[in-house]
């Protein structure tokens, strides 16, 4: 009777000390929780070519903004000319160059690991800025305009922070019409190589 009895106490100790260990060895894997969407900061700085006037002209942009979540950047963006570009449409030499400023939008419509490809459009406006051979007052804003942007990027994370990223796209004008201008001789495609700085 008594062996019955240390055998059942020993059995039943045997188990209880089986199942403790079960329950303490389950805390080794607690399953990974799902990321909380958080906002983040972004700098990006590009340039590229285009035809403006028929010229090929260089460019530079400036975006600041913030990075809702995976799929979706929004914020503000200044872009200008730096090459010289002659207005073919007037008999004396006569140099222009824009500045424009505005809002975009970048939807991430694919992603892959460290690459990604997003489809940014933006929209703002700006002047077109006129100079005159031997105008010592330098460029002198003479004109305002509507621009908008569509493009496709090709984007790499090459480090946490940085991102670099080519592609391209068609620019839109609207509103220009002096020293013979027209929208036209504004409208262009482009093609750009951007680095972006994130949070």
């Amino acid at each position: 009777m008594k062996a019955k009895l240390l055998a059942t106490i020993l059995t039943a100790l045997t188990l209880t000390v089986s199942a403790n260990a079960k329950l303490q060895g389950s805390d080794d894997y607690q399953p990974k929780a799902e990321p909380t969407s958080s906002w983040s900061a972004l700098l990006g700085v590009s340039g590229g070519n285009s035809l403006i006037a028929r010229d090929g002209t260089i460019f530079m942009n400036l975006r600041i903004g913030v990075v809702l979540n995976p799929y979706i950047s929004l914020g503000g963006y200044f872009s200008t000319i730096l090459s010289d570009v002659k207005n073919p449409k007037v008999r004396h030499p006569q140099m222009l160059d824009y500045h424009s400023y505005g809002i975009f939008a970048e939807p991430v419509v694919f992603r892959s690991g460290l690459f990604s490809i997003s489809l940014p459009i933006s929209i703002g406006g700006g002047s077109v800025n006129f100079m005159d051979k031997g105008d010592e007052d330098g460029f002198k804003s003479d004109d305002a305009f509507f621009t908008s942007d569509f493009s496709a990027q090709f984007n790499f994370r090459i480090t946490k922070l940085l991102e670099v990223s080519f592609g391209g796209g068609y620019r839109l004008f609207a509103g220009i019409e002096e020293h013979n201008l027209k929208n036209k001789d504004f409208r262009t495609p482009f093609g750009e190589l951007r680095f972006t700085f994130k949070e």
